[in-house]
């Protein structure tokens, strides 16, 4: 068996050292055959696709966080190759929602066995941008820009620009439309969810991220204390299960909003918005579980 680890050499709060030592040691003890591609931000899509010819891997890991996974996850799309995530990042959502083990031991060991597998659908935005966990437009997607911009990384990272993000962000008004209906929305946050999750441990919706729909969660509120809350889940803080209950479940969809807003996908900022288009690719990618 080959195994191909792409690598994001900045993700997460910590080190990467630790995780690396233990796939040698794993590799040398099942005489698996492997190779490391570290992402760099540039030309990362065309050198993928040179590895996955060249080197022709049995399966690919995703090590890092979750634009790590959507990086790697965009490249193997439809290709058939098995997807493995090793959860290295700030916010881990999408292994998270697939309940891989936050024990590096454990997530090494999964990679080198022989281990089920799920269909995981991919979302498509504006034509454009891939989404493999994730999307919200509003106070996480502010947060997010803040977030990247002061370089503060891990959990307190997110935490100690979440009161800025809240006193930034006004009251918006949007239109969702659906193959089956138009919905008139006001909030202050709209998520756009593949899985049923944040990485914190927040559960968004009953949704999967095999069932070829995603789910539209309008943020009607959020009250400071349950906004710190959000942001404090981690470690164990209640959260208001209210804050997710206008759900829209669907398998395309369109979003105008009233003036541009702040946007993420996957942890990662993409700009303002007005308008987004939804659409997905369902079972895309196979991955790796328990």
């Amino acid at each position: 068996m080959k195994i191909l680890f792409i690598i994001n050499p900045v993700s997460g709060a910590t080190s990467n050292d630790e995780a690396i030592l233990l796939i040698h040691k794993r590799a040398a003890s099942t005489h698996t055959d492997f190779k490391f591609f570290y992402t760099s931000s540039e030309n990362d899509d065309e050198l993928i696709q040179a590895q996955l010819t060249e080197y022709r891997p049995d399966r690919v890991v995703a090590c890092g966080g979750d634009g790590t996974v959507q990086v790697v996850a965009k490249n193997l799309m439809h290709k058939k190759i098995p997807m493995g995530i090793l959860p290295l990042g700030s916010a881990n959502g999408l292994a998270t929602a697939l309940g891989l083990s936050e024990d590096l031991e454990d997530a090494v060991d999964l990679l080198f066995n022989n281990p089920n597998t799920v269909l995981l659908d991919l979302l498509k935005f504006n034509d454009k941008h891939i989404c493999t966990h994730l999307a919200d437009i509003g106070i996480n997607a502010r947060m997010i820009r803040n977030y990247e911009a002061n370089k503060n990384r891990g959990m307190l990272g997110y935490a100690r620009h979440l009161l800025q993000s809240i006193k930034e962000s006004a009251l918006l008004k949007y239109t969702v439309k659906t193959p089956n209906r138009v919905y008139k929305k006001e909030g202050y946050m709209i998520v756009i969810a593949n899985a049923n999750m944040y990485g914190t441990g927040i559960r968004i919706s009953e949704g999967s991220v095999s069932d070829g729909k995603f789910e539209i969660s309008n943020i009607q509120k959020i009250a400071l204390d349950e906004a710190i809350k959000a942001g404090l889940t981690k470690f164990k803080v209640f959260i208001d299960k209210n804050m997710f209950s206008d759900v829209i479940s669907c398998e395309r969809a369109e979003i105008e909003i009233d003036r541009k807003v702040d946007f993420q996908i996957d942890g990662e900022y993409m700009g303002e918005v007005d308008h987004l288009t939804i659409s997905i690719y369902p079972s895309a990618v196979p991955v790796l579980i328990k």
